[in-house]
């Protein structure tokens, strides 16, 4: 019994002084070195709204307005907001790097935005598209897929992600 204990403790010292090493990497932190190491890619790339597809598993969420999708049915439909398409875009970013462990990622459209987030406790990086599109004279809507890399679930967090940022800009348009 004594045994075990002492190499549980060392196995969980080993983790984690090996994450603690692999974070200081630049890129992705701890993920930075898997990748290097499989030779896979960390940026998921950026979304092609009229090809997208949802994964199959339960690990993205989505906001996309209505015929902007049309192979992913997303969690809820954009509403058309009352501002211009660059002004609700500045809007979104600004609620979205405000939140911790958020940068932006490159490679967004001229009306978009590419950011990755990390999750709360693990770290993990998940990637978020944005894209704002006119809806008429100063009005425009959005669609947004947040998705994760690492893991078959998330236990919603994109999708609390999605809610959290859609209820900031709801608050800040009617203040």
């Amino acid at each position: 019994m004594m045994t075990l204990l002492v190499i549980g403790a060392l196995l969980v010292i080993v983790l984690a002084l090996a994450y603690t090493r692999l974070e200081k990497r630049p890129g992705y932190g701890p993920y930075y070195g898997l990748a290097k190491l499989t030779g896979g890619r960390l940026d998921i790339g950026p979304v092609d709204w009229t090809k997208l597809t949802r994964h199959a598993t339960p690990n993205d969420a989505l906001v996309c307005p209505a015929g902007r999708c049309p192979n992913a049915k997303p969690d809820w439909e954009s509403k058309v907001y009352a501002m211009p398409a660059a002004e609700l875009l500045a809007r979104l970013r600004t609620i979205a790097l405000a939140e911790p462990d958020t940068r932006e990622l490159p490679g967004a459209p001229a009306h978009g935005a590419r950011l990755l987030q990390r999750t709360r406790l693990m770290r993990f990086p998940d990637t978020i598209d944005v894209e704002a599109f006119p809806a008429g004279a100063d009005r425009s809507t959005l669609a947004i897929y947040s998705r994760s890399l690492i893991g078959r679930k998330d236990f919603g967090v994109n999708r609390a992600r999605l809610e959290r940022w859609l209820a900031a800009l709801d608050e800040a348009g009617h203040s």
